[in-house]
C-alpha cells in the first residue's frame, strides 16, 4: 500500500515537471535559455574553447553533426542520451563543469526534439515587428497596454486587480514622474476633482514639472556612471555637472530620445555642432580617470576606451560586449574581431587619459560649458534693444529710495540687527552666491565694489539720499570662522570716509559717532542670516551726493545678499537691463570647462590585443564596424560614431527601442518586460510579455521617439493603476508580479528616500543644476582614502545642505554614505539596475542621519505653527508624509506614541534640547522644545515607515 501510494506521489510529480498537454515548446523561451547557461561555455560562440568542434549556439552548427539532433527523433538525438546518460564520464554536462540539468529542462528538450526541434534567431536580434493589440471586451482596459496583459492572464485563468484609491496614485505618480510626494493641498485638489480628465491631468502637470527633468536624469546618471570626481586612487575632482544639467534640460524640454542620444554620442560630429552638442558627449567622458603620477598613459586610456565600448552597447543595445575584449564572447555572437571594431569608433579621441594634478580638473578635449549660444544671442539682442529704448528716453530725476524688491521670500533664520528698522522684504542669496567676499588675515582687507553686474552698484553720478532712507545690507556669518569685525563703507563727495562698524574695533579710524565713524555694537551671532542697519540721518549723509558703495570686512569669512543694498529706485527697463546682463556676463565668464568628445584626423589604428593586453597588438588591423549579427552599417557612409549612432536609431537596429522602452517600464514596475535590463542576450531573461515589449517599441519609434508620450501611455493604463495589495492566489501563482496582475510595489531610490523628507518638511531647495554640493556626512569619511595632496571634505552650508540629492558630490571611491546605505551605485561603471537590498545600516540611516533627524525637527515645527492640538498635528503630519490620512489603529498608535515621547522629554528636558540641535537649521525658539521634540520623534519614525520608503 505505501509503495502504491509513493508511486502515485511520484507520477504526480512527474507530471507537475512536464509542460501541459499539447504545449508548444519554443526554442527562444524554454531552450535557448537551457543551453546558453549550461552548453554555451564549451559548445557556444568562441572558438577558442570550443569542444568536440560542436557549436550549439547556431542553427548551422547544432544540425552540423549527424545524429547529434534528430527532428522528430528523441530516441535517436545524441544530444537528449548524453544529458541523462547513466555514466558520469559520458553524461553532460561534465560532472566538473559545475553544471547539471533538472528532469524538467531535459524533458522540455525532449518534447522540443519530438515537436520537430524547431529553431528560431534569437529573439533581441530580429527587428521587433509591429502587431495589433489583441482586442477584449473589458472594462477595464484603458489602452493597448492593457488588452497585451489581459491577454496573457486570460489564458492563465487570472484577473486583473482593482484600482487603487485616489490617494495612492497620486502619490506613486507623482513618486515615480518627478521623485517627490504630492502636497498635502495636491492631494486634496485630486480628490476633490470629479471630472472624467483628474487623473490625466494629474499627469500631464506632473510630465511639464520642471522636477519631472530632474527624475529622468537620476536614472541616466547611473548609466552614464556620472560622477564629480576622476576615480582609481587619488580620485580626484572632476567638473563634469554642465553636462548633468544639459541631461535635466533635455528631458524637460522633451527633447527626442533619438536626437538626446545621438548628441551624446556623436554630438561633435554633427553639422556646424554648437557648443551645447559638444557638451552633451560628456557622456562618454564620464569613465574614471587615472590621475597618480607614474601612470602609464597608454594603459588607462585603452581602459577608457573599453569603458566607452561596454557603457555604449549595454545603455544602447543592452549586450554585455565588454567579453569580447579578450576573446570570443562565450554566450554571445561576437567575435573578438568584432570587439575591435565596436571599439574602433571610440578609439580617436585624442586624450591622455590621466589628470597630472590636483588643480587639473579636466583632460583635453573639453569646451567651456557655455549653455547655448542661441541664448547668448537672444540676451545680445535683447540688450542692445534695451539699451536703444533707454537712450532715447528723457532722464530722470534719481532719487536714492528702496529698490524695488523682486522677491517675497524672507531669508531662512534672519534676524534684525542695528536699529530694526527699515523694510521687511527683500531677496535672498544663499551663502553659496558667486559673490562672497573672503577676508585674508587681520592685516589685509579686501573690497568690494564690483556689484554691477546684480545692478546694485550705487549709481554712476551722485544722486542725493533723502530724509528716511535706511542703509543695510543681508550677511551671512561663517559658523566656521566667522569675522571679528565688519565695516559697511560709502563714497561722499569722492572720498570713501563714511563707515558704520560692527563688531571689536580692530581699526580705530574716527571717533565714534561721527560722520565718519559709526559703531554699531558687537557682531551678532554667527551661523545665521543678519540684517545690518543704519539710518542715513545717524551718519549726517541727508542730502549728501553719494556715488558708490563698497563693502569691507576683516578677520574672517562673510557673505552678502547684494538685494540687500540701497540704491535708486530703477526702472523697469533697468532692472531688466541689469538682470539680462548679469546672466549674460556669467554665462560668457563663469561657465567652467567640462570634457567631451572629438576625433584625431588622421585617426588612430586599431588593432586586436592579444588577450586584451595594452601592450599586445596583434597585426590584424580593424575598421570601425558592428557586430554582423546586429546587421551593417549604411553603405558609402564615413563609419565614425555619428554613424554609429544613427544607424543605432535607424530601422536595422532590432534593439535600441527595445532596451529604452524596457528601462521605463522598470521605472514604472520595478521591473522591466526584460527583467535583465543590462543584458538582451542568450544570458539574459526572455521578456514577459514579448508582443507587447514590441509593440512599445514601434510604438515609441512611431511616435518620433516622443519620451513623455510614451511615459504617459505607460502611466494612463489600467495595469500602472492597479492596486499594489497581493491576494493570497497572486503570492502563490505570480510572486514576482511578471504576469502584471496586480501594480508593483518596491523600495524607493535612495535620492527619492532622502528629498521626499527634505520635501515633506519644507527644507527642500527646489532650485535647478548648478555645481555638486555637500551636505552632511560622517566627520572624517575622507580621510583614510584620500591623499594628502587631493582636497579634503569641506561641508557646504546654508541652502546647500538641503538641494536635490541629484546635485549631491558623488565622489567614486566614497559615494555619499547615507545614499549607498539605500544602494546607491558607486558609479564607477554603468548601472542599469540598481539592487534593493533590507539592511539595518539603511535603517539605521533613516533614524539617525543628520538630514532626517534634521528634517523631522523642521516638520514638527511646521505642524506646531499650523495646528494647535497635537493630535491634529499628528494627523497632518502623517498625511504629509503619506499622502493618505491615518486610520483609527493608526491614530491611536500616534497618539500614544506622541505621549511616551511628550512624558520623556519633560523628564529629561536635555534630552529634548539635544535631539533639537540636530541640523544647522535655525530652531524656532518662540516654540516650546518640549513638544516640538515629542513631534520630532514621531516624524523620525514616520520618515522611516516602510510605506514612507516604498512606492506603492
Amino acid at each position: 500500500m505505501a509503495w502504491n501510494c509513493l508511486t502515485i506521489f511520484l507520477g504526480l510529480i512527474l507530471l507537475l515537471l512536464q509542460p501541459a498537454a499539447g504545449e508548444e515548446i519554443q526554442f527562444n523561451r524554454d531552450i535557448r535559455p537551457i543551453l546558453a547557461d549550461n552548453c554555451f561555455p564549451c559548445h557556444g560562440p568562441d572558438s577558442a574553447a570550443r569542444q568536440g568542434e560542436l557549436r550549439l549556439d547556431t542553427e548551422e552548427g547544432a544540425f552540423a553533426s549527424e545524429g547529434i539532433l534528430v527532428r522528430g527523433k528523441p530516441k535517436q538525438s545524441q544530444l537528449l542520451s548524453r544529458l541523462h546518460h547513466t555514466d558520469p564520464a559520458e553524461r553532460m554536462p561534465p560532472t566538473d563543469s559545475g553544471k547539471s540539468l533538472s528532469k524538467k529542462q531535459i524533458e522540455k528538450i525532449r518534447l522540443w526534439i519530438e515537436q520537430g526541434a524547431v529553431w528560431q534567431k534569437h529573439w533581441a536580434f530580429v527587428r521587433p515587428v509591429r502587431v495589433d493589440p489583441p482586442r477584449h471586451r473589458s472594462k477595464w482596459v484603458r489602452n493597448e497596454i492593457d488588452q497585451f496583459v489581459l491577454d496573457q492572464l486570460l489564458k492563465r485563468n487570472l484577473k486583473p486587480s482593482p484600482r487603487a484609491t485616489r490617494q495612492a496614485l497620486i502619490r506613486r505618480l507623482s513618486l515615480d514622474l518627478i521623485g517627490l510626494p504630492p502636497s498635502v493641498a495636491e492631494v486634496e485638489a485630486f480628490l476633490g476633482d470629479d471630472s472624467a480628465e483628474a487623473y490625466e491631468k494629474v499627469v500631464d502637470r506632473l510630465l511639464e514639472s520642471r522636477h519631472y527633468g530632474e527624475r529622468m536624469a537620476q536614472v541616466w546618471l547611473d548609466a552614464a556612471r556620472y560622477a564629480d570626481s576622476h576615480g582609481y586612487s587619488l580620485d580626484r575632482r572632476r567638473v563634469m555637472w554642465p553636462w548633468r544639467d544639459w541631461v535635466i534640460q533635455a528631458y524637460n524640454r522633451n527633447l527626442p530620445f533619438r536626437d538626446f542620444s545621438i548628441q551624446q554620442l556623436a554630438g561633435d560630429l554633427l553639422p556646424e555642432a554648437t557648443v551645447e552638442q559638444k557638451l552633451a558627449t560628456g557622456f562618454n567622458r564620464n569613465h574614471p580617470i587615472q590621475s597618480e603620477g607614474g601612470v602609464i598613459n597608454e594603459e588607462y586610456r585603452i581602459e577608457t576606451v573599453v569603458d566607452r565600448v561596454e557603457t555604449t552597447s549595454a545603455v544602447f543595445l543592452g549586450l554585455t560586449m565588454g567579453c569580447g575584449r579578450c576573446h570570443d564572447h562565450k554566450y554571445e555572437p561576437i567575435s573578438q574581431r568584432e570587439f575591435y571594431s565596436f571599439f574602433a569608433f571610440f578609439n580617436n579621441v585624442p586624450e591622455t587619459a590621466h589628470v597630472g594634478n590636483a588643480d587639473n580638473q579636466v583632460d583635453r578635449p573639453f569646451v567651456r560649458a557655455i549653455p547655448s549660444q542661441a541664448q547668448l544671442g537672444k540676451l545680445t539682442s535683447r540688450l542692445a534693444t534695451l539699451r536703444e529704448r533707454l537712450a532715447n528716453q528723457p532722464k530722470r530725476e534719481t532719487s536714492m529710495t528702496e529698490r524695488v524688491w523682486i522677491d517675497d521670500q524672507l531669508p531662512r533664520g534672519a534676524v534684525a540687527f542695528g536699529n530694526g528698522s527699515g523694510p521687511d522684504k527683500f531677496l535672498f542669496v544663499d551663502s553659496s552666491a558667486d559673490h562672497p567676499v573672503h577676508s585674508g588675515k587681520k592685516s589685509s582687507t579686501r573690497t568690494s565694489q564690483g556689484l554691477g553686474q546684480h545692478g546694485f552698484q550705487g549709481a554712476a553720478e551722485p544722486i542725493s539720499i533723502p530724509a528716511g532712507t535706511m542703509l543695510f545690507a543681508h550677511v551671512f556669518l561663517d559658523p566656521r570662522n566667522p569675522p571679528r569685525e565688519i565695516m559697511l563703507q560709502w563714497n561722499v563727495g569722492g572720498s570713501w570716509e563714511h563707515r558704520a562698524i560692527w563688531g571689536e574695533n580692530l581699526i580705530p579710524w574716527g571717533a565714534d559717532g561721527t560722520s565718519s565713524r559709526f559703531a554699531m555694537g558687537p557682531l551678532p551671532e554667527k551661523g545665521k542670516w543678519v540684517r545690518l542697519e543704519i539710518p542715513a540721518e545717524k551718519v549726517d549723509l541727508v542730502d549728501k551726493q553719494v556715488s558708490g558703495w563698497a563693502f569691507t570686512q576683516f578677520d574672517g569669512q562673510l557673505h552678502w545678499d547684494t538685494a540687500g543694498w540701497v540704491s535708486r529706485q530703477l526702472s523697469p527697463q533697468e532692472q531688466e537691463i541689469n538682470l539680462l546682463q548679469g546672466e549674460f556676463d556669467a554665462l560668457r565668464q563663469k561657465a567652467p570647462m567640462v570634457m567631451v568628445m572629438s576625433e584625431m584626423n588622421p585617426p588612430r589604428k586599431t588593432f586586436v590585443l592579444d588577450r586584451g593586453q595594452y601592450d599586445a597588438p596583434t597585426r590584424m588591423e580593424v575598421q570601425p564596424g558592428i557586430p554582423a549579427v546586429l546587421g551593417k552599417l549604411p553603405e558609402g557612409k564615413r563609419p565614425d560614431r555619428l554613424t554609429l549612432a544613427e544607424w543605432m536609431f535607424s530601422g536595422e537596429n532590432p534593439l535600441t527601442a527595445r532596451v529604452a522602452v524596457n528601462r521605463y517600464w522598470q521605472m514604472y514596475f520595478g521591473t522591466g518586460l526584460v527583467e535583465s535590463a543590462e543584458d538582451f542576450g542568450t544570458q539574459g531573461t526572455p521578456p514577459s510579455h514579448p508582443r507587447l515589449l514590441d509593440w512599445l517599441a514601434s510604438e515609441f519609434v512611431r511616435s518620433g521617439w516622443d519620451v513623455k508620450a510614451m511615459q504617459k501611455k505607460i502611466v494612463m493604463s489600467a495595469t500602472y493603476q492597479q492596486t499594489s495589495r497581493i491576494s493570497p492566489s497572486l503570492r502563490t501563482v505570480d510572486p514576482d508580479n511578471r504576469l502584471l496582475a496586480r501594480g508593483s510595489r518596491f523600495r524607493l531610490p535612495a535620492e527619492a528616500i532622502r528629498d521626499q523628507a527634505l520635501f515633506v518638511s519644507g527644507l527642500l531647495v527646489p532650485r535647478l543644476g548648478g555645481k555638486s554640493v555637500r551636505p552632511y556626512q560622517p566627520p572624517g569619511l575622507w580621510k583614510d582614502v584620500v591623499y594628502s595632496n587631493v582636497p579634503k571634505f569641506k561641508q557646504d552650508h546654508g541652502d546647500d545642505l538641503y538641494r536635490r540629492s541629484l546635485y549631491t558630490y558623488w565622489k567614486r571611491s566614497v559615494p555619499p554614505p547615507n545614499l549607498q546605505a539605500l544602494d546607491a551605485p558607486s558609479r564607477e561603471a554603468c548601472t542599469l539596475t540598481r539592487s534593493r537590498t533590507n539592511t539595518p545600516q539603511g535603517t539605521l540611516v533613516l533614524w539617525n542621519d543628520p538630514t532626517f533627524v534634521e528634517a523631522a525637527r523642521i516638520l514638527a515645527e511646521k505642524m506646531t505653527r499650523l495646528e494647535r492640538e497635537s493630535e491634529q498635528a499628528l494627523e497632518r503630519m502623517f498625511r504629509s508624509v503619506l499622502s493618505r490620512r491615518p486610520n483609527s489603529a493608526e491614530r491611536k498608535l500616534l497618539i500614544e506614541t506622541h505621549r511616551f515621547f511628550l512624558a520623556e522629554f519633560r523628564e529629561h528636558p536635555e534630552r529634548a534640547m539635544e535631539l533639537l540641535r540636530t541640523g544647522e537649521f535655525p530652531r524656532d525658539e518662540k516654540l516650546d522644545a518640549v513638544e516640538v521634540a515629542a513631534l520630532t520623534a514621531v516624524a523620525n519614525a514616520l520618515l522611516g515607515l516602510d510605506e514612507a520608503v516604498s512606492r506603492n
